[in-house]
């Protein structure tokens, strides 16, 4: 039985009415302002060593070190953690995964991940069949590891050896990546683009991420044919959903990177997550 099998989901893309019927619920909740559940704080030990193997940490300012502690401290009493196919969980692990999801949260709230409950643990990255259409209909199928996956109005699952190789600062980040397919697909399209906040402008937005994907497309095809460099991550060319994930993972992990290939991008992310990473690293 695949993982996909044991998890009973659909990967992203489901049916809007589904999603819209479940914000009519959603947004009555907000609007009685649900009592959160009661939760433990973070150990102090456990904190501080979290903090020292995670240089993606190293340059928050002491008042976003006691947000991101509580958001986390909150995240582990609201999400359930479920190893697969003989992987473990341990508190560390858990945290670890806690604080990074809740990076990107420093200037939003849990509420952002309210359409999942469980993350599966697997010990290893998976495989994933895959069915592309090509022209004439014809059908084909392929293999794909995946490292992670955020599944539609369902959990998240991540890979432990991938989880422990995220939060260097060198760019790669599955829990932040699988994180913003979540935000991604809150108003239940998965285009790269998360529901805005009032006042952003959601023609800026378009026109920079889709200027910046076209461009990195091109670089990336170069690259392929070694042709070309790119600074990013070729996977983020997948199309613009995934070339959103891979931003989102350079804003925290690598922001001057960032800045420098697309500033434009970097300047719509720092509107949407109200930080600016980049300023840490200076």
């Amino acid at each position: 039985m695949t993982l996909r099998e044991r998890i009973g989901v659909v990967k992203m893309g489901s049916d809007p009415a589904i999603l819209n019927g479940m914000g009519i619920w959603e947004r009555l909740k907000n609007r009685l302002g649900a009592k959160s559940p009661a939760f433990a704080p973070v150990p102090e030990e456990l904190w501080l060593r979290i903090l020292l193997q995670h240089r993606i940490f190293s340059g928050l300012v002491d008042v976003d070190k006691a947000l991101l502690r509580d958001l986390s401290a909150r995240f582990l009493a609201t999400k359930k953690f479920l190893p697969v196919g003989g992987a473990s969980a341990s508190q560390e692990l858990m945290l670890a995964v806690a604080t990074q999801a809740c990076l990107p949260l420093l200037g939003l709230d849990l509420r952002w991940y309210r359409d999942f409950t469980t993350i599966y643990l697997t010990p290893q990255a998976y495989t994933v069949t895959q069915t592309v259409e090509a022209k004439g209909g014809i059908i084909h199928e392929y293999e794909d590891e995946f490292a992670g996956e955020a599944f539609a109005l369902g959990p998240v699952a991540l890979s432990i050896p991938d989880i422990h190789a995220s939060g260097r600062g060198d760019g790669y980040n599955v829990v932040i990546h699988e994180m913003a397919h979540k935000l991604d697909g809150l108003d239940g399209a998965y285009d790269g683009c998360p529901p805005l906040h009032q006042g952003m402008d959601g023609c800026a937005w378009t026109k920079e991420f889709s200027l910046a994907f076209e461009d990195f497309r091109k670089n990336a095809a170069r690259a392929g044919r070694r042709k070309g460099r790119v600074s990013i991550d070729v996977y983020g060319a997948e199309g613009p959903d995934e070339f959103f994930a891979i931003c989102c993972e350079y804003f925290w992990e690598m922001p001057r990177v960032l800045l420098k290939e697309y500033p434009g991008v970097y300047e719509q992310l720092a509107l949407f997550f109200r930080r600016d990473p980049a300023a840490w690293q200076r």
